[in-house]
């Protein structure tokens, strides 16, 4: 799959009817069943129109009538999940708050996220651990450096007004750092979860995060 880095076109979200759903659902458990495991260099191997409708209980037309190709279903449940998390994860973009720490960064947590995940964890176990999806991992850690250079910046390549903090020499390096880790963390939390104790998630990442806004103070 071809990767871009830059941020992807809004697209307005629509409420999924039932067919999609069905649809979407079909393919997130072929994935995780290993029907079509996944390809080489990370490439996922997407099932045909029809093993897919022959999973969902759907006929070829109400497919088309839908989709385009089983590749615009794949590419459609990426885009909601990096959305939704993008939303839930919009107090990483703020440091400087009311009730901050001692450095005035605002404490975050990430409860409401593992939530999310936990909710949609057939979709993340599929995408991430089953039929590893470069171009949904991709998107994320996309997702986590837009809002990681909002907290570093004003959002361009000037510093932050309220202060004389500035966008360090090797900040692309750091923003991949912590968009690295975090998808890395959510795999390995979904290939063991006995192993991560969710309730210390939070001081990990305020740590995490109380390192990042360390690193750009002059």
């Amino acid at each position: 799959m071809e990767t871009s880095h830059a941020d992807p076109p809004p697209v307005a979200s629509k409420p999924r009817d039932d067919v999609e759903s069905a649809i979407e659902r079909a393919l997130i458990d072929l994935l995780n069943e290993g029907a079509d495991p996944s390809g080489p260099a990370g490439r996922v191997e997407l099932p045909s129109v029809k093993t897919l409708c022959a999973k969902a209980f759907v006929a070829r037309s109400t497919f088309y009538a839908h989709y385009h190709h089983v590749g615009e279903v794949l590419e459609t449940l990426e885009r909601r999940l990096v959305r939704d998390l993008e939303e839930l994860n919009e107090p990483l973009t703020v440091r400087d708050a009311d009730g901050g720490d001692a450095h005035g960064a605002a404490r975050v947590t990430l409860m409401p996220t593992l939530d999310y995940i936990r909710a949609n964890e057939d979709a993340f176990h599929a995408l991430l651990v089953s039929a590893p999806d470069v171009r949904f991992i991709e998107r994320w850690k996309d997702a986590i450096k837009r809002q990681c250079r909002l907290r570093m910046t004003d959002g361009g390549e000037a510093p932050r007004a309220e202060g004389p903090r500035r966008p360090t020499v090797n900040r692309e390096l750091i923003l991949e750092i912590v968009a690295s880790s975090m998808v890395s963390a959510t795999t390995f939390w979904l290939h063991d979860p006995s192993k991560v104790h969710e309730q210390g998630v939070d001081g990990i990442v305020n740590t995490v995060f109380g390192a990042l806004d360390a690193l750009i103070v002059p």
